[in-house]
């Protein structure tokens, strides 16, 4: 009975130490996304991505996105591509990616307009 919980355990384990080494990630390419069609990666070496992420979402985090940062994560995520699985309009909800598109202007955030 003891060697029927260990065998699911020890999977569970190896499992949990494969994707935190390989760094392996789920990103969610939406439809229209720039060079990839719409699909949902497993990538491996996902640094700067979440769990489950899309570039769109990944942009959007940073202080200071360059103009093509879509683009340049779309280009480093078609390298890395382990597993190309169907695209997931769930998952791709998941990743907030609307947060991720509005951009504030600085003279109107709340900060700002205190000081003035």
């Amino acid at each position: 009975m003891k060697l029927l919980l260990q065998i699911p355990t020890a999977i569970i384990v190896v499992l949990i130490l494969a994707t935190w080494v390989a760094s392996l990630r789920l990103v969610v390419l939406p439809p229209g996304s720039l060079k990839l069609r719409a699909m949902t990666a497993l990538v491996y070496q996902g640094h700067g991505y979440r769990l489950v992420d899309s570039p769109r979402a990944m942009c959007g985090r940073q202080a200071y996105p360059a103009k093509d940062c879509e683009e340049v994560a779309t280009n480093h995520l078609g390298k890395r591509v382990l597993l190309r699985l169907p695209y997931s309009q769930w998952l791709y909800d998941f990743t907030a990616p609307a947060a991720a598109g509005s951009s504030v202007a600085v003279e109107d955030t709340p900060l700002r307009t205190s000081i003035q």
